[in-house]
């Protein structure tokens, strides 16, 4: 679909520039406020906070706009894929130790050779009709085929 997985490098403060310098505005303006005392008080406190840093407070870094004024006014994205037609299904699983997936398709389970290198691997499998592909989690395709309703097991080509 076009989606891009960006992650930081956990306990690196520095590659979340912009959400470490959210929280440090965040910190700073909840100082300036009574101490709350209870969790609903300190969320009342915070979403004035994101109301009035989203809505009202201008920003330098976009040109005296508010987050919400350049939010509104870009294009948003869409899927760069048509979807699926109707009949199409998705679901998350786990490749067992053996290297396969066991998939049911008009009431009969099937199972699915992917590989004992992929074993423990968490992955999606798209379904639509006979069509099966089996994608990992940073979006691989690690196989595509079309299921053979006859045959229980459906051997790797």
């Amino acid at each position: 679909m076009g989606v891009d997985f960006k992650h930081s490098r956990p306990y690196h403060p520095q590659t979340c520039g912009k959400v470490e310098r959210f929280h440090q505005t965040m910190k700073k303006y909840l100082r300036r406020q009574a101490a709350p005392g209870s969790l609903r008080t300190l969320q009342a406190q915070i979403d004035r906070f994101v109301e009035y840093y989203n809505t009202t407070r201008p920003h330098r870094s976009l040109g005296r706009r508010t987050p919400a004024e350049v939010f509104l006014s870009r294009a948003k994205a869409h899927p760069r894929l048509p979807s699926a037609p109707g009949g199409h299904r998705l679901r998350h699983d786990r490749v067992d130790p053996g290297g396969k997936l066991t998939l049911r398709h008009n009431g009969r389970l099937h199972h699915i050779g992917v590989g004992r290198a992929h074993a423990g691997e968490a992955v999606a499998i798209f379904v639509a009709g006979r069509d099966v592909r089996i994608v990992s989690e940073e979006g691989e395709l690690i196989r595509e085929f079309e299921l053979d309703p006859s045959r229980n097991y459906q051997p790797m080509n």
